[in-house]
């Protein structure tokens, strides 16, 4: 009886949503979560579904890509529930195609397929970005909160190429990875200080 009930309010009331790379959309329930002393930054929404979803997807909604950031491990009641939080900074990567070889010369180095040579790509990702709230101390020196930020995305294949001590833009300004966090299954968090 509730599950039909709920069923019939997305049907009346739901928003429409594309779920990670889907093209067609799907009707969801949003509410708004009440604003937090600790995290005053953040348009974050409580979503309610009735298909199954996990922290790490992202939902677009009236343009906006949100991050499920809220770990689902099961239905509470009838419903999937989580919190979103809007991706609203981008994050620049840059990497290289593989190529395709055709065969190897003399000195052993590849010869590509001619219009198949490796090219560089540039990417850029949706990300939830801050600063880091107190001062800390790192090899010896002090880091303020302006020169370090957290990166939040999606834990996928594309970001799964993102190491270690490599330069990307943010903000327009060049920050290096000196962490990858993946304790929270399903996203990645990048902590990243400013390049000098």
């Amino acid at each position: 009886m509730l599950q039909h009930d709920f069923n019939f309010m997305i049907n009346e009331f739901g928003v429409p949503v594309k779920l990670n790379d889907e093209t067609n959309t799907r009707k969801v329930l949003l509410s708004s979560r009440g604003i937090s002393k600790i995290e005053t930054n953040f348009d974050d929404r409580i979503i309610h579904t009735n298909f199954p979803i996990k922290r790490g997807d992202t939902m677009k909604y009236n343009d906006v890509i949100y991050l499920v950031y809220s770990d689902v491990q099961a239905k509470k009641g009838f419903e999937y529930q989580s919190l979103i939080r809007p991706m609203t900074n981008t994050f620049t990567f840059t990497y290289l195609t593989e190529g395709v070889i055709d065969h190897y010369d003399e000195l052993d180095n590849p010869v590509y397929v001619p219009g198949h040579e490796p090219r560089e790509v540039i990417e850029k990702l949706p990300c939830i970005a801050y600063q880091e709230g107190n001062p800390t101390l790192s090899s010896g020196k002090i880091i303020l909160p302006e020169t370090r930020i957290k990166v939040i995305m999606p834990d996928n294949n594309m970001t799964e190429q993102i190491k270690m001590n490599t330069t990307h833009t943010v903000i327009n300004h060049t920050y290096n990875i000196v962490d990858i966090n993946l304790l929270q299954k399903g996203i990645r968090i990048f902590t990243m200080d400013w390049a000098i």
